[in-house]
């Protein structure tokens, strides 16, 4: 047996594994003990990630769409097709073309992606499916901090005595850190949970505080207010650090203590006694969800700006810490995978950034501004051209507007159901079959080596967009990944010093400068509190939509999943939910389950004022009375209710429904 050292590609955590490389195929995983961030450990996704890699369901040739039907190609025709109909649309407009990046490519990938779209396509019309969370919590910290990460360091969970975790069911999402953090509190750190529904963590934690969906807001407001009011905000790291503080604490005055557990439903003894502890602590973390279950950006600003108000940011042991469910997030926005961003969070509207990038590139880049594709696709835009790679089938929410473009490109290594709707199909290699690097949720920078070959010369990513590039008239010159990720670092203060050859043989480089967390010891920068709004309503249950409907993820299938669908064990866990909830379920309380007369497994209608989907009932404590919860993507609930519903999803956990429910 030949074992190969390598990196979990499912979430955000970054985990280290052991690839059983036999000939030219993985035959299994093991843990690899060693490893700063998984120490030894996999999750039910990192130990079946094998089986994907050995799935059947992988692109193998290229496709070109005939006479209605896909069609096998060679790379030379559909490369040039895609050329071609990206050089006319260009020739009209190129706002009229967009690019839809993955948050699954490597950082080598997406940075020539965003390079092929910025100054060859000429259109800065690039984004993630990934909008609107993680983005806004990158925005916040960036805005407080100047860094636009986590602030903190997984490998200092240990060391924090006091840990808050909101609006996260992380032993889900991100088992491993939901581990340590389990660890932490056996340990004797003091473990908080916010959360709408009683979540494993929950179990696990000191104090759990059942929330009503919709009130993050709120609950994280008042703590803040309990530190002000209370004489318990750190200031001496305040004067020394920060700025923006009076203007902070005034916008507190307008959240009525009175309002708070009417709205929270949380008594203020708690909440109270949560603040204290956070004050009291030595060492302080908070975790919560970023990318598509993430928060608005007033509940981020609100987290960030309380433990600033704490003094619980910038040394060892403390941090805010967004955390990402899909493994190269992070990476994807250091990759300048933004309509109004290059490459380390350097903003394209930067005069000085832009003649970098000119120079370096031999352009003169477009400074005008884009959108995100889900802008484009939205409010009347009319986008004619779009290329998507390897992504999840969340997309098809947009199924209309996809249906309705003239061109549409699909660049990928496994098949989903967008390829239904692409004009030409272009695979690539999977993550084991090239080189590429990939950034976990707390900015370690991790080299992934090849292990086996892609199938029939099937062409790593990077390599295909090149051949693109070249075929469009540019003069690129890259003879590897590595090569890509030197041009990377000279362009990017952040990834400065970061090399495959630096990277080979290690457990990754943390940005900026291999520091381990956003430091303000021994130095005397400023950090800010983040301008917050003062709009405190919450979404209100009525007569006729009496229960309040919340939306998130489950263990085996988050994030409408496609690469979970090609691994065998976790599909399997899947599918024999489906056996007990074939149309998917709607989580309820023993108490409305009792006033509507049925149990769990009843059919029954969840109807709100723009839609209705049918489902099954699940009877479950988790769940406060009044309150659901449904997995969003089980079965084909998107396509059936939450379609109706865009606007309110792009709130993440914030978003919120007023529903009824009726026994069918």
């Amino acid at each position: 047996m030949n074992y190969k050292s390598g990196i979990c590609t499912f979430c955000g955590t970054g985990c280290g594994h052991l690839l059983d490389v036999r000939g030219n195929a993985v035959c299994g995983v093991f843990p690899l003990q060693n490893h700063p961030v998984s120490k030894g450990r996999l999750c039910v996704r990192g130990w079946n990630v094998h089986e994907l890699l050995n799935t059947p369901e992988k692109i193998t040739t290229p496709l070109i769409r005939k006479n209605g039907a896909l069609a096998e190609a060679s790379y030379d025709e559909a490369v040039s097709y895609l050329v071609d109909n990206l050089t006319k649309y260009k020739k009209n407009s190129s706002d009229e073309i967009g690019f839809l990046a993955s948050p699954r490519s490597s950082n080598e990938e997406n940075y020539l992606l965003m390079k092929l779209a910025r100054s060859v396509v000429n259109t800065n019309n690039i984004s993630l499916d990934s909008d609107p969370g993680h983005r806004l919590s990158l925005d916040v910290m960036h805005r407080g901090t100047g860094m636009a990460g986590m602030l903190g360091s997984l490998e200092e969970i240990a060391k924090a005595d006091f840990l808050l975790v909101v609006g996260i069911d992380i032993t889900k999402q991100n088992p491993i850190i939901g581990s340590e953090i389990h660890m932490a509190a056996r340990a004797g750190a003091k473990l908080v949970v916010i959360d709408t529904r009683n979540t494993q963590i929950a179990k696990l934690s000191s104090r759990f505080l059942q929330i009503r969906p919709g009130a993050y807001r709120i609950a994280m407001a008042y703590l803040a207010k309990v530190l002000v009011n209370e004489n318990l905000a750190d200031t001496d790291f305040i004067k020394k650090y920060t700025d923006g503080y009076d203007g902070f604490a005034s916008s507190l005055a307008s959240l009525k203590e009175g309002d708070v557990a009417a709205k929270t439903g949380i008594a203020l003894g708690p909440l109270q006694e949560v603040a204290r502890d956070l004050a009291g602590s030595n060492a302080a973390m908070v975790f919560f969800s970023s990318g598509i279950s993430g928060f608005d950006r007033d509940t981020i600003s609100y987290i960030y700006n309380l433990f600033v108000l704490a003094g619980k940011i910038g040394r060892e042991g403390c941090g805010v810490n967004p955390l990402t469910g899909i493994n190269n997030l992070q990476g994807s926005y250091d990759m300048g995978i933004a309509p109004d961003l290059l490459t380390g969070f350097q903003p394209l509207s930067d005069a000085a950034v832009q003649d970098k990038f000119n120079r370096e590139w031999g352009v003169k880049l477009n400074s005008g501004p884009g959108k995100s594709v889900y802008e484009l696709m939205t409010g009347g835009n009319r986008l004619k051209a779009l290329v998507v790679v390897d992504h999840d089938e969340s997309i098809i929410r947009n199924v209309d507007e996809i249906s309705a473009m003239d061109f549409v490109a699909y660049i990928g290594a496994f098949q989903n159901n967008f390829m239904n709707y692409a004009h030409v199909v272009l695979p690539i290699a999977a993550y084991v079959e090239t080189d590429g690097t990939y950034t976990n949720t707390e900015r370690r920078v991790q080299l992934s080596k090849k292990k086996v070959e892609p199938p029939k010369d099937i062409l790593p990513g990077w390599k295909l967009i090149a051949d693109i590039a070249f075929r469009a008239g540019a003069k690129w010159n890259y003879g590897s990944p590595a090569d890509v990720m030197n041009e990377i670092a000279t362009l990017t203060p952040n990834y400065s010093g970061i090399s495959h050859e630096k990277l080979q043989g290690t457990f990754g480089i943390k940005w900026p400068g291999g520091a381990p967390r956003f430091s303000l010891e021994g130095t005397r920068r400023k950090v800010s509190f983040v301008p917050t709004g003062t709009n405190f309503a919450v979404p209100v249950a009525s007569e006729e939509y009496p229960i309040l409907l919340s939306i998130g993820e489950s263990q085996h299938y988050w994030h409408q999943n496609n690469l979970m669908k090609k691994t065998a064990i976790p599909l399997r866990e899947y599918n024999a939910t489906l056996l007990l909830y074939p149309q998917g379920y709607v989580a309820i309380s023993p108490q409305n389950a009792r006033e509507l007369n049925v149990r769990d497994r009843f059919p029954v209608k969840v109807v709100s004022p723009y839609g209705s989907m049918e489902a099954m009932v699940q009877v479950t404590d988790k769940v406060k009375p009044n309150t659901a919860y449904v997995a969003y993507f089980v079965h084909e609930m998107v396509t059936r209710f939450f379609l109706e519903h865009k606007d309110v999803l792009k709130r993440g956990e914030d978003a919120t429904i007023p529903v009824r429910i009726v026994k069918v």
